[in-house]
């Protein structure tokens, strides 16, 4: 029995009607003001020669579609219908596949629209076509396997590609040497969606066959046939199943061969994988290894090797590293595959290296002054604003030989700042540096060779008179200052000198007269007042390039 079906207002439509020529009586309308302006937005032909009508409203009241034998005003109806079910928003679809005339040519044939909408009267429409064409497509497709594992990742795909012909209604195998594109849809180690495009050709009878090698998981895609002439169309694409994947278990073991290791030479990995079987842990060989300096978290990181190598029979593995930063972790593990069990991370084996690295020397200064205190500030400046406080230290060191050998004269650890301070007594004439030794950090550097002296100074010939004098009496001071030059003791002129006095009982020193000034011959005479017993002494006063030096003390006993 003919399906009916139930239409706003009570309308119920008359039987299909298929005709060959223009003259198709409608049925009798009521003339109402038009309430809609909708009109037809697209033709859309079905793979099983139905036809879809695009941008009528679900309350049409009624629709008719009629093929034409051409574009022109006057063109022959070829066929139509009225029959038309709702089959999605405001598309209507006919209810059975249109049949051209017998001997109709495969083409493409202009489309009439006629419809009414509530409240309006009957509506024209013209465009789209209807397409008379050989349908072809996927009808079957499937692989011979639900999953693939790590040794066993071949799988094949079977399938079928069949044509229906409009014109006997009709279905078979599709034409020999068909071509079928099929895309893979995939998932890598690092769980990004990846595609792969193959073709296959089918054989007489229409079936194809596709081996596939899948290196990465199969999560579905899509085949479909490439039309080979104007004659077909392409039936839609028919999506595949996915293929699930046997996950793996394996646990790496690593070393290095060395744990400082110079910038721009290398480290050798050594290490062993196993795979866990139904027999336990075994050997798990010819498998890549790869070695990172991050650590591979998350499994979606993409890891960049460093270094890698395949492991033997035995599960072994031994290859060079070459390391690019300092001090830091190295990462070993398979190469990551879909075949490997993980969660949220690849398991690794590490190892810690040491890879020293250039620096320079940031506000490097020494200075040597008058009491001979040689001292020593700078930082490690290579950007770094942290250091730790044990890794790295630096020595003061002297040489007496004008830089051909040094010795240490102090040593200590950087601050956190990187910056160290320090000072050692030296020499009066000698070459300095600042030595770091090789560390996990940095490698073994020393600052330029620094060139501090100072000239030697003395006072000597100290006279006190009288030797016995009075209380609040007055007493002369006398005496000599010298320079040594070239290792001879001169006379120093200019000089300036303070005397002191350390009264009998006082621990502490007074100075009793400044500034004495030496006369060309180094001489100097200086009157002071007698403030009874005490000790007295000379010293001189500070002068740039020369050392301090002081006099003998000498106790005078007032009367």
């Amino acid at each position: 029995m003919r399906s009916k079906r139930t239409l706003p207002h009570a309308l119920v439509r008359a039987a299909t009607v298929f005709a060959l020529s223009a003259g198709v009586a409608l049925p009798a309308v009521i003339t109402a003001p038009t309430a809609y302006a909708a009109t037809v937005s697209r033709t859309t032909t079905l793979d099983d020669g139905r036809l879809t009508v695009d941008g009528l409203p679900n309350d049409a009241l009624w629709i008719k579609v009629s093929v034409l034998a051409s574009a022109a005003p006057d063109a022959a109806v070829l066929a139509s219908t009225d029959e038309l079910t709702l089959s999605a928003y405001a598309a209507w679809t006919t209810e059975a596949p249109i049949r051209l005339p017998e001997g109709t040519a495969l083409g493409d044939y202009p489309l009439a629209v006629e419809y009414r909408l509530p409240g309006g009267t009957v509506q024209r429409w013209t465009g789209g076509s209807f397409g008379y064409r050989l349908h072809t497509g996927v009808s079957a497709a499937s692989f011979d396997r639900t999953t693939t594992s790590y040794d066993s990742r071949d799988v094949v795909l079977s399938g079928k590609a069949t044509t229906w012909n409009p014109a006997t209604d009709t279905t078979g195998p599709a034409a020999e040497g068909t071509t079928v594109k099929v895309v893979l849809n995939l998932t890598d180690a690092y769980a990004r969606p990846q595609s792969r495009t193959l073709a296959v050709a089918t054989a007489a009878d229409g079936t194809f066959t596709l081996p596939v090698t899948a290196d990465d998981e199969i999560t579905g895609g899509t085949a479909e046939v490439v039309p080979a002439s104007t004659d077909t169309d392409p039936a839609a694409a028919r999506p595949l199943p996915a293929v699930g994947v046997e996950k793996l278990k394996y646990r790496v073991t690593s070393d290095t061969d060395r744990f400082r290791v110079a910038a721009g030479t290398d480290v050798r990995v050594s290490g062993r994988v196993e795979r866990l079987t139904t027999e336990g842990w075994r050997s798990f060989g010819g498998i890549p290894v790869v070695t990172v300096s991050g650590e591979p978290y998350p499994y979606t990181k993409v890891i960049t090797p460093i270094g890698s190598g395949t492991t033997t029979a035995d599960g072994d593995f031994s290859y060079p590293v070459r390391a690019q930063y300092s001090t830091h972790r190295l990462y070993t593990l398979p190469k990551p595959s879909v075949y490997f069990d993980r969660n949220a991370t690849y398991p690794s084996a590490t190892a810690d290296i040491a890879v020293p690295q250039q620096f320079t020397y940031a506000g490097a200064t020494m200075t040597l002054d008058e009491y001979g205190w040689v001292k020593a500030r700078g930082r490690l400046g290579n950007g770094s604003t942290y250091c730790d406080t044990k890794p790295d230290w630096v020595a003061l060191q002297v040489s007496l030989d004008n830089g051909r050998t040094f010795r240490t004269l102090k040593s200590g650890y950087v601050d956190t700042g990187c910056w160290y301070d320090f000072g050692a007594w030296g020499y009066v004439n000698a070459v300095y540096r600042i030595y770091h030794p090789e560390s996990d950090r940095y490698v073994a550097k020393n600052t330029a060779n620094v060139r501090l002296s100072r000239i030697e100074t003395r006072i000597v010939n100290v006279t006190y008179s009288p030797l016995r004098p009075r209380v609040n009496g007055k007493m002369t001071v006398k005496g000599l200052v010298q320079q040594k030059v070239n290792g001879v003791w001169k006379a120093m002129p200019g000089a300036r000198l303070t005397l002191y006095v350390k009264p009998k009982g006082d621990p502490n020193w007074y100075w009793a007269a400044r500034n004495i000034a030496t006369g060309s011959t180094g001489a100097f005479t200086v009157t002071t007042a007698n403030y009874g017993d005490g000790t007295w002494g000379l010293g001189l006063q500070s002068k740039a390039g020369y050392f301090y030096s002081e006099s003998r003390n000498f106790y005078v006993d007032a009367r």
